[in-house]
């Protein structure tokens, strides 16, 4: 992981999805105030995918609604990636995502 080239909004969030064995983020956004929130991830262990989406559920999380996973695929039909996305953009995607790497640390670490 390139720490020194990522946004460091993401940096905490990102190396929380990282404690999951068999998931691996690939790329990252942090929207820079005028977009949404991103983190692409790949899974060599879908049995760990649904962990994930738990701890990203508001009902389970503390209330942080508004962030979801997508699958996606490029243009040249590449393996299946993941896109962990905010619905929230700036300081409130940012506060969001340290509270589910706080969360997702406590119990996963």
């Amino acid at each position: 992981m390139f720490v020194e080239e990522m946004d460091p909004e993401v940096i905490e969030l990102v190396k929380a999805l990282n404690l999951f064995p068999g998931i691996k983020t690939i790329e990252s956004c942090c929207g820079h105030g005028k977009d949404t929130f991103n983190i692409w991830f790949v899974a060599d262990d879908l049995k760990r995918l649904p962990q994930v989406l738990w701890y990203i559920s508001g009902c389970h999380n503390g209330g942080i609604y508004g962030w979801a996973v997508e699958v996606t695929t490029d243009c040249g039909m590449n393996p299946a990636k993941f896109r962990l996305g905010s619905s929230s953009k700036g300081k409130q995607a940012y506060s969001e995502a340290r509270r589910i790497a706080k969360f997702i640390r406590g119990r996963v670490d």
